[in-house]
């Protein structure tokens, strides 16, 4: 069984050795920089798609369709679903950018009443 395992060891690094050979010298100093021993070029790449279909755009999606039933503003909040679904998803996931957003929001309207009582 070790002389399988042995193989597949030597194989491995025969193929990773030729695709680091066939790489520009750019790409090779970038490999070395994070340490060739480090690299595995056969692991696949993220799913881009996973930031869409993670639990909390998920989430954020259920709070978005809530928000335009309810909404005084229905179809026109609908045209703003790109930043508002990235404002939901921020934070649920906890981002100091939808808080800072947020915060200012709320800074802002207090502001505005105050300006309004004078």
């Amino acid at each position: 069984m070790s002389e399988v395992n042995e193989f597949d060891r030597e194989e491995y690094e025969r193929r990773k050795r030729a695709i680091f050979e066939s790489m520009s010298k750019r790409g090779q100093q970038r490999i070395l920089k994070m340490g060739y021993e480090n690299w595995d070029p056969f692991i696949e790449p993220k799913d881009p798609r996973e930031r869409l279909i993670s639990s909390p755009a998920q989430r954020a999606t259920r709070i978005l369709v809530e928000f335009y039933e309810t909404s005084e503003f229905k179809d026109v909040a609908r045209s703003y679903h790109r930043e508002l679904f990235e404002l939901a998803r921020g934070f649920i996931q906890g981002e100091t950018r939808s808080r800072i957003i947020f915060s200012f929001c709320e800074w802002c309207l207090s502001k505005l009443k105050e300006d309004e009582g004078k």
